[in-house]
């Protein structure tokens, strides 16, 4: 192994002694060190994702073996989306969340309440290697949800009461420590990333149009769509820019149940890559579109009063003292961005309920070879894609998050 490489007992020592708090005097040796996948689920995109799991022994005890595992995202120029990673410093982006927003957003609750956003972060390194080690949340009872998408309202309650607090708390933060950094200005889909992103979504959303077109979708519903045929990414970056009068948040940016670990009472955000301030409504749209569609059909309103009572009580909670939106303002911030479910529904949540996993299915997923094509066709003519596309887009044009 490169001494160059963290894949080595010594580049964890730090850790250890970070993790577990400890004294010089608590001398001790690696006795095992194994490095396995992390999860199923977290295969793929922008960055590898490891499970390390490792043994010490104390030099002065007698005791057994101390078993320890630690979350390492690894950059690597074989995970999918490489060219964003640099195009959009997803690493110092997520470090700059991890290392210091987040503790400082959770030491802003601390004196009234105690709450947690994410794993800790033990160790971050950007050469020759760049990579973050983080606490194993699965250690402490965590757990991802078996589904990926359609989360039941209850989680979805769960989900939304956090990020309610996540995002008040962004804006105090701002109030008293000015501005956030250049890293955090823009999202995944914004001016300078259209043309990157363009051979990847425009290629899943014209595909879907002629899903839609092959199926006799109603052309009242139809022909709005299609309007956004070869447009779209310059559509949602032009209401993704930052608007100083709307109600202006740190948004996590890709909040969906692979990003969410469970435990009985609580629950912690991971993968802040694409994090970026601007409206609340790019959170709460991606989150509906990927995570809760059924509830974005049948119960948007209640959803989307939750999340603002919420709001207002972690406001309270932090005796937040500024004027705030009222629910009427949020409502219509959601309305003028509702282009921003489009992407999501014609690629995550597509691809995701095709039972597409590994990054050899994206990369093919937009080849114009006959597989390529075939497989757009499979996840677009998928039976339970297609149910809930046909109840789901009328509901959106009645909601106003979509317009005729």
């Amino acid at each position: 192994m490169s001494e160059t490489s963290w894949r080595t007992g010594d580049f964890f020592k730090d850790v250890i002694v970070r993790d577990l708090r400890l004294e010089p005097e608590d001398t001790f040796t690696i006795t095992n060190f194994t490095i396995n996948k992390a999860n199923e689920k977290t295969a793929g995109y922008m960055s590898l994702i490891h499970r390390v799991c490792i043994e010490v022994v104390f030099d002065k005890s007698h005791n057994k073996p101390t078993s320890l595992s630690y979350i390492v995202k690894e950059k690597s120029d074989t995970a999918f989306g490489g060219n964003l990673v640099e195009l959009l410093s997803v690493f110092p982006k997520e470090c700059e969340v991890y290392e210091k927003l987040l503790p400082t957003f959770e030491n802003i609750f601390h004196e009234r309440t105690t709450v947690r956003f994410g794993p800790k972060v033990f160790k971050t390194s950007s050469e020759p290697y760049t990579v973050i080690v983080m606490e194993d949340l699965a250690r402490g009872g965590f757990y991802m949800r078996e589904k990926s998408f359609g989360l039941s309202k209850l989680d979805a309650k769960r989900i939304l009461r956090k990020l309610a607090a996540f995002h008040a708390v962004s804006v105090v933060y701002r109030e008293s420590n000015g501005p956030y950094s250049d890293l955090l200005s823009e999202g995944l889909i914004s001016e300078r990333t259209v043309d990157v992103l363009r051979g990847h979504y425009d290629a899943l959303y014209t595909a879907f149009l002629q899903s839609l077109r092959e199926r006799n979708f109603p052309a009242e519903y139809l022909q709005p769509l299609m309007a956004f045929d070869g447009r779209l990414l310059e559509a949602c970056s032009k209401v993704q820019r930052l608007d100083p009068t709307d109600f202006n948040v740190l948004n996590h940016g890709d909040l969906w149940p692979n990003n969410v670990m469970f435990s009985e009472d609580d629950l912690r955000f991971l993968d802040f890559q694409t994090a970026f301030y601007g409206s609340f409504a790019s959170d709460l749209l991606y989150f509906f579109t990927t995570s809760a569609t059924e509830l974005l059909c049948d119960s948007l309103e209640e959803m989307m009063q939750f999340y603002y009572d919420n709001l207002v009580k972690s406001f309270e909670e932090l005796q937040y003292r500024r004027l705030i939106p009222s629910y009427t303002d949020l409502r219509q911030q959601m309305s003028r961005r509702g282009v921003l479910i489009l992407p999501p529904l014609s690629e995550a949540v597509a691809i995701t309920m095709g039972g597409l996993t590994e990054p050899s299915d994206m990369r093919l997923i937009t080849s114009e070879q006959p597989e390529g094509v075939a497989l757009r066709r499979h996840i677009f003519h998928n039976p339970s894609f297609v149910t809930l596309v046909d109840r789901l887009l009328p509901k959106l044009f009645e909601a106003g998050l979509l317009r005729k």
